[in-house]
């Protein structure tokens, strides 16, 4: 009795054949091959998305206030630190003054100077009455 080739004598299915002439021979050595293109496809395309990732986990600037002072009922001063990644860059923040039930009584917009990755700036903020507290509501980089 004669088998047939095409028929998995296991499970009474069909075995699947794969024609050397139309998918070629899969050698050990193209098997390696295709290997190690896959990794290295693989671990480019991880070092991309880490790489991004850093790029994006560092801000092009930073500000931290530091503190501030009630100079007197017209005035107040605040001092705060500027970090940018590149230095040709400058960083505009508008600089407020509140009173006690928070309204703003004053602001001014300082730009930090070109050449420097950290700053200290301080600078005065003229108010309309007494202020309770000088902060930093908003920075922007201004190339």
């Amino acid at each position: 009795m004669s088998q047939d080739p095409s028929v998995s004598p296991d499970a009474g299915q069909p075995a699947l054949i794969r024609p050397a002439a139309r998918y070629g021979d899969a050698s050990p050595a193209r098997q390696r091959l295709n290997a190690v293109l896959i990794t290295v496809a693989a671990l480019t395309f991880v070092g991309g998305i880490v790489a991004l990732g850093w790029s994006l986990s560092r801000p092009a600037f930073t500000t931290q206030l530091r503190a501030y002072q009630v100079v007197n009922d017209r005035s107040v001063k605040v001092e705060y630190l500027v970090r940018v990644r590149d230095p040709q860059t400058t960083v505009t923040c508008i600089v407020r003054a509140r009173d006690r039930q928070s309204n703003e009584i004053g602001r001014t917009e300082v730009t930090s100077k070109r050449g420097l990755s950290e700053q200290a700036l301080t600078v005065t903020v003229r108010t309309t009455v007494r202020a309770n507290l000088g902060e930093i509501q908003g920075c922007q980089l201004t190339r």
